[in-house]
């Protein structure tokens, strides 16, 4: 059957990215919700994952770091995560706030669940050349993230705080996205297939046209 994720982020408390990814995930399309942080408001999270009727979890982004005890309390939002989704799909989510050892710690994670190709991380941060581009030109990804796909090549990697970088990328058959949905509306519908790797993705437009 597959596993097909919603995949959002950075939404900074927005009403119609709330409302707008709510109506998407409840349409019955999705096995799973991913939102990759900045929501910014603690009351704002957790009606979001209230609502959602399928699974749903999240991350925190560096504009949750000064909510994120009361965010963490309210909604399925963490700084690192790993979750079965059930006996073959396993989500990582790396957060704002991570552990300076989150390569190593990572690794060992995807190493013991044995088959990178059904293996979901999520980060709010970007590895490094992938959807990490600003303004300036410059790219703020971060290294670790990087060697990570080119290592483990899970499924699927997506991010988002870098808004001006949404967007698919590829790298060594790792799917990577960077979801970022406040200046763009959008997020993410993914299929990872029954033998694993990402099977299809689709843009998908969280507001009303």
């Amino acid at each position: 059957m597959g596993l097909k994720l919603l995949v959002t982020s950075d939404f900074h408390a927005k009403e119609d990215l709330k409302e707008g990814a709510i109506e998407e995930a409840n349409s019955g399309d999705y096995d799973l919700y991913l939102n990759l942080g900045d929501f910014i408001d603690p009351d704002y999270a957790e009606e979001l994952f209230d609502r959602i009727e399928i699974p749903g979890l999240g991350c925190t982004g560096n504009r949750d770091l000064f909510e994120d005890e009361e965010m963490i309390e309210k909604a399925p939002v963490f700084h690192f995560l790993e979750a079965d989704v059930d006996d073959e799909y396993l989500v990582i989510l790396i957060g704002g706030d991570f552990p300076d050892d989150i390569k190593e710690q990572v690794t060992e994670i995807i190493e013991e669940h044995g088959d990178s190709s059904k293996v979901i991380v999520g980060s709010h941060y970007p590895p490094l050349k992938l959807g990490d581009r600003i303004h300036s030109g410059d790219r703020i990804g971060f290294e670790q993230f990087r060697e990570l796909i080119l290592k483990q090549k899970p499924a699927l990697w997506a991010n988002g705080h870098v808004h001006e970088d949404f967007g698919e990328r590829s790298l060594l058959g790792t799917t990577v996205l960077n979801a970022a949905g406040e200046s763009t509306g959008k997020g993410y519908a993914v299929t990872i297939g029954d033998e694993g790797g990402v099977e299809e993705v689709e843009e998908v437009n969280l507001l009303d046209e």
